[in-house]
């Protein structure tokens, strides 16, 4: 049996193989490939236990060896593939974001709890964003906060001749008004690369 070949060498190999999973595979097979070839001259024939421990021991654990090979690794893969999944991100939120303060004129049709609801989560997504700039986000905001203003005003105003035509009118206004303001964000967000 070669030095390679001993349970505990293998064991150790195994340990390393596997703590290295997230290192590209080339680069996993060479540094196996080397530490083999270390292991061949380092432990030889040898079969007693102690002395195969004795060397690996000299050689370093599996989670340092591990350890300097991730230092050796570039940083630039990382961020790259880190970079894709944060863009989707912040594409869905602002998606989410426009299509809850667009929705808050026909969630107020359907009652005022869904209305509020949306209101506030679209504001708060809207407001702790950094997708649009100031400007935008107050025309957002005065669109969707006109709504009930516009409705309530409306139907104050028209109450004396309040009949299927105003009430269209309201409720066209009621549901144009957060819609515009989506269209708005949708327009104004920057493209994901």
């Amino acid at each position: 049996m070669t030095g390679t070949e001993h349970p505990l060498v293998t064991d150790y190999l195994a340990t390393i193989e596997r703590e290295a999973s997230f290192l590209p595979a080339g680069r996993r097979e060479e540094l196996l490939a080397d530490l083999r070839e270390h292991l061949a001259v380092a432990v030889g024939d040898e079969e007693d236990p102690k002395a195969v421990r004795t060397a690996l021991e000299r050689l370093g654990s599996p989670a340092a060896i591990v350890a300097a090979a991730r230092a050796e690794e570039p940083e630039a893969p990382a961020a790259a593939t880190t970079a894709v999944p944060k863009a989707q991100q912040n594409r869905t939120r602002t998606v989410v974001t426009a299509v809850l303060l667009g929705m808050t004129g026909f969630a107020g049709l359907a009652g005022s709890l869904p209305a509020v609801v949306a209101l506030i989560v679209g504001l708060v997504l809207l407001w702790t964003s950094d997708a649009w700039d100031r400007g935008t986000k107050v025309l957002a905001t005065a669109l969707t906060l006109a709504t009930p203003v516009v409705v309530a005003l409306g139907g104050f105003l028209l109450a004396a001749r309040f009949g299927p035509t105003e009430l269209l009118v309201i409720l066209a206004i009621g549901i144009a008004l957060p819609a515009t303001a989506a269209v708005r964000l949708l327009r104004a967000q920057p493209p994901t690369a």
